[in-house]
């Protein structure tokens, strides 16, 4: 029997409850995962209990059941299997070596860093048939009633990867604010997703004015992704031309309240009224440097953001 083979049957005989009918619990989890390492997510043998990960898992769990989703309950129990090892936060090596149930995501990552695959197991995971062949088996093996709206979710999901991924490269042309960077027939939801996905990725989920990092363990962020200039304006899903911005400066910036100089400054409009907590007001945050992203060619655009002070901002 040869590598491939020997972990294709341990998928088709995963330790699930059934005390209660199947749980799909751990396959769901693994689908999951197959996906972040396809779309270049996860990148070594180290998975961590992430809201990237809770959010697929979501996706799939969505589609196969009703029944409420706990990621705890398989990224801890899938060790039962015996190609899944978990690593504890230092600490908590004992803590996890006598403990015999992890039933919530806190508890979870209190106690365990990050799980690992047997290095041979990941190692088909890392190529493109192997994954492909475990993928098929997984949905064959537990979801067979569910196959043709599981193969439509991994069909969008890579679209939509695979369009962020593209809104990333397109920082080797010029910046032009009157064109689209993209002018393919691509889907509104793609694009939505693929923009979202993209600038959450470059700002970390964090705004760039008040540095605010609220994201919950199913992928739901604080923050949101926001066009410079308006993309019914210039159809411009360019990377340079978003930031991410929470809800409250996200208003204010497309309601020109607050704007950006080309020292990448917060410039604030003379011409409102404003009262509340001192942290909140727009005022305070005169003159203060945006978070900007780890490399320059990634910035927003000065063109940008010259028309968002032209155009949009109430002096």
């Amino acid at each position: 029997m040869n590598i491939l083979q020997k972990y294709v049957e341990k998928m088709k005989r995963l330790r699930i409850d059934r005390a209660h009918g199947t749980a799909p619990n751990k396959p769901v989890l693994l689908l999951a995962i197959i996906e972040l390492i396809e779309h270049g997510q996860i990148r070594e043998n180290k998975i961590s209990p992430s809201p990237s990960l809770f959010e697929i898992f979501m996706k799939y769990w969505s589609i196969v059941t009703d029944r409420r989703p706990n990621l705890a309950l398989p990224f801890f129990h899938l060790k039962s299997d015996g190609f899944w090892h978990l690593h504890a936060n230092a600490g908590y090596e004992t803590a996890l070596s006598v403990v015999t149930q992890i039933k919530t995501v806190s508890r979870l990552r209190e106690i365990i860093a990050h799980a690992s695959f047997d290095d041979d197991l990941f190692v088909l995971f890392t190529n493109a048939s192997d994954r492909e062949v475990i993928r098929e088996t997984l949905i064959d093996t537990y979801f067979a009633d569910f196959k043709q709206a599981i193969e439509s979710l991994i069909t969008e999901e890579q679209q939509i990867n695979n369009y962020s991924q593209r809104l990333i490269q397109q920082v080797d042309y010029v910046f032009t604010s009157e064109h689209p960077a993209v002018t393919d027939e691509t889907e509104n939801e793609v694009r939505t997703q693929g923009f979202r996905k993209a600038i959450m990725r470059i700002y970390d989920y964090t705004c760039v004015v008040c540095q605010l990092h609220v994201l919950t363990m199913d992928g739901a962020s604080a923050t949101e992704a926001a066009h410079i200039i308006p993309f019914n304006v210039s159809h411009n899903n360019d990377i340079r031309n978003g930031i991410s911005l929470c809800r409250l400066h996200h208003w204010s910036f497309d309601n020109g309240l607050i704007s950006l100089d080309r020292n990448y400054e917060v410039i604030v409009s003379n011409l409102m009224l404003e009262r509340g907590p001192s942290e909140w007001l727009l005022t305070t945050l005169r003159g203060k440097s945006i978070l900007l992203p780890e490399y320059d060619e990634l910035y927003p655009a000065q063109e940008a953001l010259a028309w968002h002070r032209e155009k949009t901002f109430i002096i």
